[in-house]
């Protein structure tokens, strides 16, 4: 089956009725009897991402948070609420204990499941991710222009509106994806989004945005709010992948969880960006986290 017809598959698009009514998007890539790993994806993006890293022995699960692709929207959602939410959607499955795995805009979400249940979190695997806001390089560049979104409502909304119509307009997303590529950007992502990845990768940018900007919108608050806990709290195994030719989240974010969270370990790839470092070390990433399982 070709990376398409998985993400559009019945296996891709499923859904779970959380205990308060509403539902959550998932994609379940693999057999029920192997090791589970919940991915949790970029931002923007979706459950399909997990559908395009299918590895053999693991059953990895894509979770569209709330407002993203199938996922119900939550008024003044949380960092530590998506903890119940990923708790809730293990009972659904029946899945005791599992692996999880952040990239970029999940990396948040990984560790704050692996703070909030430690004794179902086997293990946790960020990817070049997004850190807390008190980060220095979550204050400067893109990811300051982020926060500060997450602090203006106003300005949140008129600009996310806009990238939504841009991202679903045939049209414009080709003007849009002609301007990104002249931007700078790590080589080896430039290779990676020029063929089939790119095309996959805007599915699911606009599977995201589908029924709306609330997923986003929710993202960029959270990414700018503290939260209310420390790093070297965190008691589960740890993981890191940081590409040190990432100019998206830039590689010093990676090692401020690796200077902060007991006994990660890290791992920082020269020639890597922001996208190749999950798919060149995807098979690493996921036998790490099922080894716990």
């Amino acid at each position: 089956m070709s990376p398409f017809e998985t993400i559009r598959s019945r296996k891709a698009r499923q859904t779970a009725v959380l205990p308060d009514g509403r539902r959550l998007g998932y994609a379940d890539t693999g057999d029920e009897s192997l090791p589970p790993v919940f991915y949790f994806h970029g931002f923007p993006g979706s459950r399909l991402e997990a559908s395009f890293l299918t590895i053999p022995g693991a059953r990895l699960i894509g979770v569209d948070r709330p407002g993203y692709g199938l996922s119900t929207p939550l008024r003044g959602r949380t960092l530590r609420g998506f903890a119940a939410d990923i708790a809730a959607l293990a009972d659904h499955l029946g899945i005791g204990s599992f692996g999880v795995m952040g990239v970029s805009g999940g990396g948040p979400y990984a560790a704050i499941c692996a703070r909030m249940l430690p004794d179902r979190v086997a293990a946790a695997a960020l990817v070049c991710p997004l850190g807390p806001p008190e980060a220095p390089a979550m204050r400067r560049g893109r990811l300051k222009l982020l926060t500060d979104l997450g602090r203006r409502p106003v300005s949140r909304a008129v600009l996310f509106r806009l990238g939504r119509a841009i991202m679903l307009d045939d049209r414009l997303v080709r003007r849009a994806l002609a301007y990104r590529a002249r931007m700078p950007r790590a080589s080896a992502d430039q290779a990676l989004m020029r063929g089939e990845m790119g095309q996959l990768m805007l599915e699911s940018w606009r599977e995201a945005l589908n029924t709306g900007i609330e997923g986003i919108s929710a993202d960029a608050r959270i990414y700018g709010t503290p939260w209310g806990w420390r790093l070297a709290e965190l008691r589960v195994p740890f993981y890191l992948w940081h590409g040190e030719a990432d100019i998206i989240v830039p590689p010093s974010v990676g090692r401020y969880y690796a200077e902060r969270v007991p006994g990660i370990e890290s791992h920082f790839s020269p020639d890597d960006g922001h996208f190749s470092v999950v798919l060149n070390h995807r098979d690493d990433i996921i036998q790490r986290l099922v080894s716990h399982l």
